[in-house]
């Protein structure tokens, strides 16, 4: 094999394209601090844990009255929606438990490695309820369908509104009321018209939050994004109702309200107006499950964050008690820069230690180049896709990395090895063994990490196991009846184990070195492992 075929190897392109996709997300360029020095920056820097980098530590203090089991449960209630509400703004190193400071007094206490304390009160402070209103306008007086019909009669500062069966109630600024089951609220109100707006849909009636058909486009100076979301079969049916309200453009393709212009549908967050948009006539012909919310910002930074916030608060739902921030601490992380240091070092160390060893055991550095070389681009290629985008850069996530490092190194080796033997027998059937042992270990690996990535897989594990011992005992009519004791006693602890909450929650405090090692070994056997071994076919065939 020559130098041109191994180029030509579509492993090796492989590897080289994770390399430089890796290279585009972690997206190194060069700052100048204050003091005129130059230093690189990536989008690491955003990615690191409270070790390395410090924090922030919130107390929170719950705006309710209720005592026992009733408050235990909103606090776990709280605990999962600020967990999902911050991991979804892409918060790093995010850690939500609560604090029972005794005689009913209960705190939540959020931590995470930014120090944005600003953005970071607002978005979980925010009890997130959520509506999309489109407007009633009054001149004098109007008939209004939802499900019935319904009149609004404007006199002075107040709408008295009638229904089918007589008189709701007569409403002024600022009031809200419900007709058929759907809310209404009193706006505002100008000299020829009182603006009244009715509930579309809200947070409750909220499926999913589709992010991954969200867009960004620049338009006019600024930046404009949207999402789609997924609603209820009776909300979409219910807009469908409302849209009947109002005309459709000549010619055109949006809704519009009395020859006033285009009707809005307004987002409001907490009671909050947040943004609006104009509507398609489409809602007045289909039954639509999936609107799309809009928004938009003067960059694409603010417009991001907006989105981000607003798409999180929409996932994770409404609080079930209001929350209030008491405390606001930083955590400083004096040692965090050579703690990030002390962890290259120690990466790259080992991967000087590892050349030394195959290079006192096969005395070829053609084959010690390669094996670095792999190894450290299989750090790289996993500092690109996992921790630039979704892990949190911690010590046990460091871990991880030096254990996938030795497990692709063993690897290598098996590779290796079997390039070496002195069999009459083809280069395909010597990497197939090969192989076959690389997928094997990789498969037991990552059997072995996912309970510490979800703790409940543990007890179930142990459970089936010993069911299965059991099972299978007796379909074999075996006559190893302490097969059966074993399996029992399995299923003893397996159910024993699911009880125990603490022992879930320790392993999960080192789930990313978890995370780490399974997609360090999911990359080694996918990009690096393949492209190393067409590197040693060459080796040994010149």
């Amino acid at each position: 094999m020559e130098i041109r075929d191994l180029l030509k190897e579509w492993r090796v392109w492989v590897l080289f394209i994770s390399l430089i996709a890796s290279t585009v997300m972690l997206a190194p360029q060069y700052e100048t601090t204050d003091s005129g020095e130059y230093t690189i920056s990536t989008s690491l820097d955003d990615r690191k844990s409270i070790e390395f980098s410090g924090g922030s530590r919130i107390l929170l203090g719950l705006q309710s009255n209720a005592t026992g089991e009733d408050l235990n449960d909103q606090v776990q209630q709280i605990e999962r929606i600020l967990g999902i509400r911050l991991s979804g703004s892409g918060f790093a190193d995010t850690q939500v438990r609560s604090i029972d400071l005794g005689g009913g007094e209960q705190r939540i206490q959020v931590q995470t490695g930014s120090s944005n304390t600003t953005q970071l009160s607002q978005l979980i402070s925010q009890q997130g309820s959520f509506e999309a209103r489109l407007p009633i306008i009054v001149p004098d007086s109007k008939n209004f369908t939802i499900d019935e019909t319904y009149n609004f009669q404007r006199e002075n500062s107040s709408v008295t509104v009638t229904g089918p069966s007589g008189e709701i109630g007569t409403f002024e600024e600022n009031d809200s009321f419900t007709a058929d089951g759907t809310k209404l609220y009193f706006v505002n109100q100008t000299e020829d018209h009182a603006r009244l707006e009715v509930t579309a849909y809200n947070g409750e009636e909220i499926i999913d939050v589709l992010s991954s058909q969200g867009r960004l486009e620049s338009s006019g100076g600024g930046t404009q994004w949207s999402f789609q979301i997924s609603i209820e079969q009776n909300a979409a049916e219910r807009v469908r109702k409302i849209a009947q309200n109002y005309q459709g453009a000549i010619g055109g393709s949006l809704m519009l309200e009395d020859n006033r212009g285009p009707a809005r549908l307004t987002y409001y967050v907490d009671g909050r107006e947040e943004t609006s948009l104009t509507v398609s006539s489409e809602f007045q012909n289909s039954v639509i499950t999936r609107p799309s919310i809009q928004g938009g910002a003067e960059s694409t930074e603010e417009a991001i964050d907006e989105r981000d916030r607003l798409q999180a608060l929409l996932q994770s739902g409404q609080l079930p008690v209001p929350v209030e921030v008491q405390s606001i601490n930083q955590i400083s992380s004096s040692l965090g820069g050579e703690f990030f240091t002390a962890s290259i070092v120690s990466i790259i160390a080992s991967l000087v230690a590892v050349g030394g060893v195959v290079y006192a055991r096969y005395r070829d550095p053609r084959v010690v180049l390669p094996i670095i070389f792999t190894g450290a681009s299989e750090i790289y290629i996993l500092l690109g896709f996992w921790f630039s985008n979704f892990g949190t850069l911690s010590l046990s996530a460091i871990a991880g990395i030096v254990a996938a490092v030795g497990t692709g190194v063993d690897d290598q080796i098996i590779i290796t090895d079997e390039s070496t033997r002195e069999k009459v027998e083809s280069w395909s059937n010597r990497m197939k063994k090969a192989f076959f042992v690389i997928f094997t270990s990789a498969a037991s690996t990552i059997g072995a990490m996912a309970p510490i990535v979800q703790p409940g897989l543990i007890s179930l594990s142990v459970t089936a196991s010993g069911i299965g011992l059991i099972g299978y005992t007796i379909y074999t009519r075996g006559t190893n009846l302490h097969y059966i004791g074993i399996g029992g006693l399995a299923v003893m602890v397996g159910l024993f184990t699911s009880s125990l909450e603490p022992s879930g929650t320790a392993l999960q405090s080192i789930h990313q070195f978890a995370f780490t090692t399974i997609w360090g070994i999911l990359i080694g056997i996918t990009i690096t492992r393949p492209a190393y071994a067409k590197t040693i076919e060459y080796i040994k065939q010149n």
